[in-house]
């Protein structure tokens, strides 16, 4: 399994670390109903994140108009939930989790294999999760995600353009299931 390390940000002209000021704040007003993934903090943390990339084989099958999938993370903790519309993939990573994309970026981030499977070409650039508790958030899907302490923040990011600005595409992945399936780009390329 893959092993990730604190992402740590620079710290600010007053000498502290906006990413720890982040969870110290969350920390003193307690959790919010929502996290919020696109404060200046968090965007300024995966800017400064290490990329990952993604090396799992997936099995994926076309998604019917109406398919209901829960993402199930291997705690049991249910992440997620999406209906599909229609067209869309339906992607089961190795230790069973699920979850939809839409085509194009299926596309993007697999390419099948001979034997009907799809290797995983995506990247993001991901942080720990910096309250140490719990968080849901607003998915990019419009769906409530939800993610452990341990779980990841993560932005999809073009491996091909690794150094581009990232996008408000953000979401979460539960730690066990990001050890699983993403390694530092630098180990992968070894």
């Amino acid at each position: 399994m893959a092993e990730t390390e604190a992402h740590e940000a620079q710290p600010t002209e007053s000498g502290e670390n906006e990413y720890a000021q982040l969870a110290d704040q969350v920390e003193s007003e307690g959790s919010p109903d929502m996290f919020d993934l696109a404060t200046p903090e968090i965007t300024q943390a995966l800017t400064e994140a290490p990329l990952f990339l993604k090396s799992a084989v997936v099995e994926a099958h076309v998604a019917e108009a109406g398919e209901r999938v829960v993402t199930t993370l291997a705690d049991g903790r249910e992440e997620t939930a999406q209906t599909t519309e229609g067209g869309e993939y339906v992607v089961t990573n190795p230790s069973g989790e699920q979850y939809v994309l839409q085509s194009d970026n299926f596309a993007k981030r697999y390419e099948e294999q001979e034997d009907g499977t799809f290797r995983a070409k995506g990247a993001c650039r991901a942080v720990p999760n910096p309250t140490g508790e719990d968080i849901t958030i607003m998915a990019p899907w419009g769906e409530e995600q939800h993610g452990g302490a341990d779980c990841m923040i993560a932005v999809a990011v073009d491996p091909t353009e690794p150094d581009a600005p990232i996008s408000d595409d953000r979401y979460i992945i539960g730690g066990a299931e990001f050890a699983q399936t993403y390694a530092p780009s630098e180990q992968l390329q070894q």
